[in-house]
């Protein structure tokens, strides 16, 4: 199996991705991922908050976003107006391509396909310590919510630094089947499946292993799997998780929930070709 050392031609993923006006962030995002982008690339001064967002991580195409909407429908505040088309925080999402060496947002830039080093990481710790300093436009629209966090696929090389920034937080790590999220990624993003199999355990291997110095009351594994097939007791473990209270009854907020695609995905004949790993079996997928 290759190693995800390479990655497709950046022009042409640039084109496939190219931003519409649709996508856009207000002018407002813009201004704030501008500033945030100068932070100086340093490993800060050690700045430490005593917020506790719930923090969701996981591989690209494996279910963050739904379940990202679902905490918001349980009482979560995720951003408001402040996230992307993805669903993920333009505000934090900042922070995170920061650190990774990204170019800037509106460039569509595809560095999560080459996945930095933690040193690389923790060197440019300033970028989330001034997000977490300074987080009042996220909160602009936040009403009475007291539960809050973000979504960024990016948060599952990066959660070292904000474990270290918000050390009473909470992680909510997506699962889905590599192989699945191949496939998607091949839609996407145009990238061979087998490389999209192994970008996969790459996201999905530091994530565990950041998690692995969290106690189990701050840390919790889902599959996306699971949630599209009996939706009911995996919100029930997961608003418990957050400390939601939801207005709305269980049943009602998983009709949102789409079980087919989990299915479509499994008859696709290409599922069974791309390849093995052994994370698949530690998830349950083998």
């Amino acid at each position: 199996m290759p190693a995800p050392d390479a990655r497709p031609s950046r022009l042409k993923l640039w084109l496939r991705r190219a931003p519409r006006p649709g996508d856009l962030p207000g002018v407002a995002g813009v201004a704030a991922a501008r500033l945030l982008m100068r932070r100086p690339r340093s490993a800060g001064r050690g700045f430490v908050s005593d917020e506790s967002p719930v923090i969701i991580a996981g591989m690209h195409r494996s279910g963050t976003s739904i379940f990202t909407q679902l905490l918001e429908q349980g009482g979560m505040y995720a951003g408001g107006s402040w996230l992307d088309e993805n669903h993920e925080s333009v505000y934090f999402s900042r922070a995170n391509r920061a650190m990774l060496g990204e170019a800037p947002y509106l460039l569509h830039d595809y560095g999560w396909t080459a996945p930095k080093t933690d040193e690389f990481i923790a060197a440019r710790r300033g970028y989330a310590e001034r997000a977490a300093r300074d987080p009042a436009a996220f909160f602009a629209e936040r009403a009475g919510e007291t539960v809050w966090g973000w979504k960024d696929p990016r948060n599952s090389l990066t959660l070292p630094v904000w474990l270290s920034v918000y050390p009473n937080a909470k992680v909510l790590h997506a699962v889905r089947d590599g192989r699945a999220v191949a496939l998607s990624l091949s839609d996407r993003d145009g990238l061979d499946p087998a490389f999209g199999l192994a970008l996969w355990a790459v996201y999905a291997s530091r994530a565990e292993r950041a998690l692995e110095a969290l106690p189990d009351d701050r840390k919790l594994t889902l599959r996306y799997e699971d949630l599209t097939a009996n939706p009911v007791p995996v919100l029930e473990r997961l608003f418990s998780f957050a400390g939601l209270q939801p207005s709305r009854p269980l049943d009602e907020i998983a009709s949102s929930v789409n079980p087919e695609r989990t299915a479509a995905r499994e008859a696709d004949p290409d599922f069974a070709s791309i390849g093995d790993h052994p994370l698949l079996a530690a998830y349950g997928y083998r």
